[in-house]
């Protein structure tokens, strides 16, 4: 997927969270302190959206209660191979560990 795709695909996600929630362009707009033709651009997509600051979608995210979408878009995901391995290493050493009995 490219980046223009990437933007489009953000900008029709946005519509239809600010649909879903009742919500006007212009109301989002004052909400987040922009003009509502710059929702209007983030909502098309294309060229115009992507000229629009990170900040700016962030601030849409956090207004349309999407912002822990953004949290997970950069975070390094655990490798499922070394997950595992350390998995049953883990069981192992269970395995192998000893109970000592206490006297007393």
């Amino acid at each position: 997927m490219t980046g223009t795709e990437i933007i489009q695909q953000m900008g029709l996600q946005m519509r239809k969270a600010r649909q879903q929630k009742k919500d006007r362009q212009k109301d989002l707009a004052a909400r987040m302190g922009v003009s509502r033709l710059t929702v209007m651009k983030m909502e098309k997509g294309g060229q115009e959206a992507a000229r629009v600051p990170l900040v700016t979608w962030l601030k849409a995210a956090e207004h349309l209660d999407l912002l822990s979408t953004w949290t997970e878009v950069m975070q390094v995901k655990d490798d499922p191979f070394e997950v595992y391995d350390q998995r049953r290493k883990q069981e192992e050493e269970i395995r192998k560990g000893r109970v000592k009995k206490q006297i007393g």
